[in-house]
């Protein structure tokens, strides 16, 4: 008798109570969590242009004000201090979010060696927006940046002191400032983000120490502070209540002193959205395996651990000599995100030479690579505009996103062949083996390679990334179709995440 196939429609369902169970309350979930989303507490939200830079504008319904300009940082997006916009919008700021050159929704490509200028300027078009609004007293306004934002205020605090009272830099990077400029300056780090705590003693040293009197400064223009957020590294502080809190407190007391303010803080956003993640793929592991197939890996067995070392270490010596020689910033007309897909690719070419090889692909590959590709989307992606990524690509990105999965082909065929029905415990040590190899390979080439350095901050999230296309699409029990899902997915999260330039 000849096997059903997974697509026709007219096998006869196979749903357990179990799997009906999870599959209603994993629908609901989903449904509650985009209501919870949603729900700004009344905070109205805007999109204005500023002289070609897209500002995000949320004004909250009791405006007290008092406003900020919030900048994101390198390979960062307006979407990306959403958790931090909306928390300011709540303690009563109006809050002006805009996309620096190059990154998000803003098509102007980012210029190198302009040592801030750019960003600085995208600032303070912001603030220009931020001042037009009725509910805002131009006199009383403050600007907050992350990592490479906050050289960007920091420089907007310097050059129009008349225009910011006071100045929040989380995760700092360098700016020239003084015992003078900028006025009232609070300094965040995360105590696991070493780097940015030793820029942040740094800047504060170079600030005149921190205030004894912080009131009486404060009334100077020349408050200066640090404080360490504890247990948060240079991602994970963006959506910390505590840094939050220290920030809302410095934009909105006169003295910077804990304020009054007890409304109870909602959920933050970004639990909402991994709660979202893990529904959508409760609901996917529950009709995957009824729908589905196994199909058997053929092709030509290798040696898969030899083959991810020998890859590893390939790419990042040919990438390290050819680096020296042409500019790998700027392929494609995006920075960092095609040098890390080179890397990838010369890795996956290796690694699929000398390890396993499945057979050619067949038309249901492609159909379930489509269809377990449109799962990640939607787990990952379709709640993330809302939380913290802008995760749709428009204009170039679109075509970046094409090549970069195509490049990423190789690496993803020799990663598929080799967690092809690994289930249980060889599944899970195969995914620890392969993300921790990686993880070193990109971190290693980051440090070698000129240009790369941002990867080294990126680099401990590849574990994950492989370790969702694997739950995803190991009921498929398709290579090809796992390796179609994982290279699209890479290829669009490096289009949506990288900036232009």
């Amino acid at each position: 008798m000849a096997t059903l196939s997974g697509l026709d429609l007219e096998r006869p369902p196979r749903f357990g109570p179990a799997r009906w169970v999870v599959a209603i309350l994993a629908a609901l979930l989903i449904g509650f969590c985009w209501l919870q989303i949603l729900d700004l507490d009344g905070i109205e939200v805007a999109q204005v242009d500023a002289d070609g830079v897209p500002v995000t504008l949320l004004v909250p319904p009791e405006a007290d004000g008092q406003g900020v300009v919030v900048a994101h940082g390198f390979a960062g997006s307006a979407t990306l201090m959403r958790s931090t916009a909306l928390a300011m919008a709540r303690q009563g700021l109006v809050v002006a979010v805009p996309d620096l050159s190059g990154h998000g929704a803003n098509p102007t490509p980012l210029a190198r060696d302009d040592d801030g200028a750019q960003h600085t300027a995208d600032v303070l078009a912001a603030l220009d927006v931020l001042a037009a609004q009725p509910d805002v007293d131009a006199d009383r306004l403050g600007v907050l940046g992350h990592s490479m934002g906050s050289g960007a205020v920091l420089r907007a605090g310097i050059e129009a002191p008349e225009r910011i009272a006071a100045v929040v830099a989380v995760s700092p990077t360098d700016a020239p400032v003084t015992a003078e400029l900028p006025e009232n300056l609070l300094l965040l780090a995360g105590e696991l983000e070493g780097p940015f705590v030793a820029n942040a003693e740094r800047l504060l040293a170079a600030a005149g120490g921190p205030s004894d009197d912080l009131a009486a400064a404060r009334q100077q223009g020349q408050a200066r502070e640090l404080t360490l957020i504890r247990g948060v590294e240079h991602l994970s502080i963006l959506f910390s209540p505590t840094m939050h809190d220290e920030a809302a407190r410095w934009l909105t007391t006169p003295d910077g002193a804990v304020g009054t303010d007890t409304r109870e803080a909602p959920v933050a956003p970004i639990a909402w959205w991994l709660v979202h993640l893990l529904a959508v793929l409760a609901l996917w592991r529950a009709l995957a395996p009824v729908l589905a197939e196994r199909v058997l890996l053929g092709g030509h067995r290798g040696q898969p651990v030899v083959g991810l070392l020998a890859g590893t270490v390939a790419s990042t010596v040919v990438l390290a000599i050819v680096g020296t020689v042409v500019p790998l910033d700027g392929v494609l007309g995006m920075l960092i995100g095609p040098a890390f897909v080179c890397w990838l690719a010369l890795a996956g070419v290796v690694w699929l030479r000398i390890g396993h090889r499945p057979g050619p692909p067949g038309a249901r590959d492609l159909v379930w690579g489509a269809v377990a590709l449109g799962v990640l989307v939607a787990a990952f992606g379709a709640l993330a505009p809302q939380v913290w990524l802008p995760w749709f690509p428009s204009g170039a990105r679109v075509l970046i996103a094409v090549v970069a999965a195509a490049a990423l082909l190789p690496w993803a065929v020799a990663w598929a062949a080799t967690v092809h029905d690994r289930r249980g415990l060889a599944g899970f040590g195969w995914w620890v083996l392969i993300g921790l190899v990686v993880t070193v390979g990109v971190t290693v080439a980051a440090g070698v390679v000129e240009g790369l350095g941002f990867l080294t901050l990126i680099a401990p999230t590849i574990p994950a990334v492989l370790g969702l296309v694997q739950l995803v699409t190991a009921p498929l029990r398709r290579p090809w179709a796992a390796a179609i899902a994982l290279a699209g997915f890479l290829g669009w999260t490096v289009a949506v995440l990288f900036p232009l330039g």
